[in-house]
């Protein structure tokens, strides 16, 4: 399909040449018939003035010989030939003067106006006679010259024409092309809006033919918002009526799990671990909902100390680091302060620390380090490296893009995870501009997770001792 931009401008030829070629031919009939016209005048009035000279002379004793008139260098160019004009001057039915050698009679015969062949050449001539003198003057004029002579002016207007219109033409797509800038620039700032973002575009910005697109834009997004908060209200309304009978459903499974046979237990374990995936779905359909209903230019990053939150967040997870035998060890400074927003890098953190307890061995270890940035050539020296590291059975690089799609469970057969922990982590990271990367892997020899966050001057002066805790004992 063509472009807005190939259609004006093949539109705007057809309209060019279509206007041209009547438009040239008018011109050349006009040019024509005005410059014949204009030879006419021009002869008759050379004709008069011959006229009013001639007979204000004395009649000659001896009539004048035929002669050649002089040639004119430059005036219609050096080999221009002057014998299309014949002037003959008589009086009292005398010749006077003839402007080529020809017999009187026939010079004495030519008629006062109209046409006439004198020798190989049809003339037309205008005269004038004094009837007081008896002079007459008579102009002849080669038929065909004035006749060429407009064609050939005709033609180079037509020339001159055309060149003016190619001339146009160009200008005319040069300004459909500056025009359209616009639009481009107004599709290009639609297309690099992120796929999350639906605020209204400005419709004042845009121009007054786009205002249109940018109100349906705008009615459109609006719509989309509407109906994204209302799958997310669903969504999380669910979640939340589901969290407390799941919770009694628990309560009571470990309730008969104390009264359960020997040869039970199996079938136990297996209700108890579908309880848990079940909790923990719930559990992250909370965060994706309550991550999509933050507004991150409403809620401006602040101030928060990373090693506090690392804590509070590794502390939920306490008694799934119980059940798996897993050991978590923070590595850190005694206070590490960031600007982020904590809500939602809490949520990252509690993702990815839960992952690396799914998938560290049992018994495990999982590390989680949070250290200065030791590049000196990063653009913000105060910015700290958070690490999280379990010795689990580790992901190659492609895998690990592929975890952050959605329900991609990429770990051992079996195992409590329901695929959404890293496509959280890799949207909220996309949402606050964390960037989040795989390393390779480190002492443990699992998985080794890097996320940089920007620092902060702490509020006070910080302690720069170093503290190693154990936060979740292996057994």
């Amino acid at each position: 399909m063509l472009s807005i931009r190939a259609r004006l401008q093949r539109r705007l030829a057809w309209l060019i040449a279509a206007v041209w070629a009547p438009a040239s031919a008018l011109i050349i009939i006009a040019v024509a018939l005005e410059y014949r016209q204009s030879i006419h005048n021009r002869t008759a009035h050379t004709a008069q003035l011959i006229l009013a000279f001639a007979s204000s002379q004395p009649t000659p004793t001896v009539a004048t010989p035929p002669m050649t008139m002089p040639r004119l260098e430059g005036w219609r160019g050096p080999d221009a030939d002057l014998g299309d004009y014949l002037v003959v001057v008589s009086r009292h039915g005398r010749l006077l003067y003839s402007s080529e050698a020809l017999p009187s009679d026939r010079l004495l015969a030519l008629p006062m106006h109209g046409e006439a062949d004198v020798g190989d050449t049809t003339r037309i001539f205008h005269g004038f006679e004094d009837e007081r003198s008896g002079t007459r003057v008579v102009i002849g004029v080669n038929l065909f010259d004035p006749l060429f002579s407009s064609l050939h002016v005709a033609g180079l207007v037509a020339a001159y024409v055309l060149v003016s219109t190619v001339l146009i033409a160009i200008t005319l797509g040069v300004g459909v092309r500056s025009g359209l800038v616009p639009l481009g620039a107004f599709a290009e700032q639609v297309c690099e809006r992120g796929e999350d973002n639906l605020e209204p575009l400005d419709e004042m910005e845009a121009p007054d033919e786009l205002r249109g697109v940018a109100r349906a834009l705008n009615a459109l997004m609006a719509g989309l918002r509407v109906v994204l908060a209302r799958e997310r209200d669903f969504v999380s309304s669910a979640a939340h009526e589901l969290r407390t009978p799941l919770t009694a459903i628990r309560a009571q499974v470990e309730a008969l799990g104390e009264e359960l046979p020997d040869h039970s237990r199996p079938r136990f374990a297996n209700i108890l671990q579908a309880t848990d995936r079940a909790g923990r779905l719930i559990s992250q359909l909370l965060d994706v909902t309550r991550s999509q209903s933050v507004d991150l230019t409403q809620n401006p990053a602040d101030r928060v100390d990373l090693v506090g939150l690392v804590q509070s967040v590794v502390a939920d997870l306490v008694p799934l680091a119980n059940r798996r035998k897993v050991e978590v060890v923070l590595e850190s400074p005694r206070s590490a302060w960031v600007t982020t927003r904590p809500e939602l890098l809490a949520i990252v953190l509690r993702n990815i620390v839960e992952n690396a307890l799914k998938y560290a061995g049992t018994p495990g270890r999982v590390v989680v380090t949070i250290t200065p940035v030791a590049d000196t050539v990063v653009t913000d020296p105060t910015a700290f490296d958070l690490l999280v590291e379990d010795d689990g059975p580790g992901l190659v690089p492609e895998a690990f893009q592929r975890a952050f799609a959605r329900f991609q469970r990429l770990g051992r057969s079996g195992d409590e995870g329901v695929g959404l922990g890293l496509s959280i982590v890799a949207e909220l990271c996309q949402r606050m501009g964390v960037p989040v990367e795989r390393l390779e892997p480190g002492a443990l020899g699992g998985l080794l997770v890097h996320l940089r966050l920007p620092g902060t001057p702490p509020p006070r002066p910080a302690t720069v001792a170093s503290s190693v805790q154990t936060v979740a004992p292996s057994r």
